[in-house]
C-alpha cells in the first residue's frame, strides 16, 4: 500500500472521485489558504484535521465548520467536500474500505465494535497530532507494513481523542456496547443537523426520520443520551451563533434574529435575554472589538 499525497493551495483543489481505480491506496490532501478544497467520493472513510483557521466540510448532515485544532471522522456514506476558509491549514485522509478491512482483520482494531469513530468534531490531542505527523512522513513510500502500523496508531489515537463520547455510549440503551454505539451513531445525525444549521427549520418529524426512530422513541433517547431535548439544543445553538454575529458583525439586531431563524425581533430579544442574561444591545456594547484582519 502507498500513501499518495497531494496539495491544494489557495483557490485550488483536489478531486479524489477517481480513487476507486486505486482501492488499496491511502489518499492524503494537504490544503492551505482560502478556497483550498478537496472532493471525496462515497466509500472511503475520511479523517479531516483543521490545523489552523476554519475548514467547512459539506456532508450529508449539513456543513460542519471545523475550527482550529479540531478533527472530524466521516464514514463515507456520502460524497464529501471540504473547503478551507480564511487562513486555513488542513489535512484530510481518505481510507478505502479494503484498507480498513485489512487492518480490522490483522490487527487490534478487529476487537473494536462498529463504528470505529463517531462523526462528531472534537479537539486534536497531542497523541493524535503526533500520529498524524508520523503517517504524513511516509508520503510517497510503499512500505505497507510501516504504513499499516502508523495508520492503526492514528485510528487508535483518534478513538482515544473521542473519549468524551463514552458518556453518550453509557447512557444509550442496549444490551451490548456494539448496540449502544449504533444508537449513538443514529442519534448523531439529527444532532449534527441542528448544530451545523441552527438557522434552519428542524421539525420533529424530520429529525426523528434522520435517526430512523419513531418521534416518541427519538425524543426519549435523544434526551437520555445527550442530556437535552432537540429543541433545547437548537435554541442553545442559535443563541451561540447570535452571540457571534452580534459581537463580530455590523448586522442590526433584527437582521441577527432573521439570520438565526427568528422572524420576530421581539421574540428573539426576549429569548436572548432569558438565555444569555443581558439584552442583545447590551451584549454588543460590552463585547470586545474584533481584531483587524490581516492585509
Amino acid at each position: 500500500m502507498q500513501l499518495f499525497h497531494q496539495r491544494a493551495g489557495q483557490g485550488s483543489g483536489v478531486d479524489l472521485s477517481t480513487m476507486a481505480s486505486a482501492p488499496a491506496t491511502l489518499q492524503c490532501v494537504r490544503g492551505a489558504g482560502r478556497g483550498s478544497h478537496a472532493l471525496l467520493p462515497a466509500g472511503p472513510m475520511s479523517l479531516w484535521f483543521c490545523l489552523k483557521g476554519t475548514l467547512e466540510i459539506d456532508g450529508s448532515d449539513g456543513p460542519f465548520r471545523l475550527q482550529q485544532r479540531m478533527f472530524l471522522p466521516l464514514s463515507g456514506a456520502a460524497q464529501v467536500r471540504g473547503v478551507g476558509r480564511e487562513c486555513a491549514d488542513w489535512v484530510v485522509l481518505a481510507i478505502p474500505p479494503s484498507v480498513l478491512g485489512r487492518l480490522a482483520r490483522d490487527r487490534d482494531l478487529r476487537r473494536r465494535p462498529d463504528p470505529l469513530l463517531f462523526p462528531t468534531p472534537l479537539p486534536i490531542t497531542r497523541p493524535l497530532l503526533r500520529a498524524l505527523v508520523a503517517l504524513l512522513r511516509q508520503a510517497g513510500e510503499r512500505n505497507q507494513a510501516t504504513i499499516d502500523i502508523l495508520l492503526e496508531s492514528l485510528v487508535q489515537a483518534a478513538q482515544q481523542a473521542q473519549a468524551p463520547t463514552q458518556a453518550w455510549i453509557e447512557r444509550a440503551c442496549g444490551r451490548s456496547e456494539s448496540h449502544r454505539r449504533q444508537v449513538v451513531l443514529r442519534l448523531l445525525s439529527p444532532r449534527n443537523r441542528i448544530l451545523n444549521e441552527p438557522f434552519g427549520v428542524h421539525d420533529l418529524d424530520t429529525l426523528a426520520a434522520a435517526a430512523r426512530y419513531s418521534k416518541s422513541h427519538f425524543l426519549r433517547m435523544f434526551r437520555d443520551v445527550f442530556g437535552s431535548t432537540p429543541h433545547d439544543l437548537l435554541i442553545g445553538a442559535r443563541m451561540e451563533l447570535a452571540k457571534q454575529l452580534i459581537a463580530n458583525s455590523d448586522l442590526a439586531i433584527a437582521e441577527v434574529a432573521a439570520s438565526v431563524g427568528y422572524e420576530s425581533r421581539y421574540a428573539f430579544s426576549r429569548l436572548f435575554k432569558k438565555r444569555v442574561g443581558v439584552t442583545a444591545s447590551d451584549y454588543r456594547q460590552d463585547a470586545p472589538a474584533p481584531l483587524p484582519r490581516a492585509a
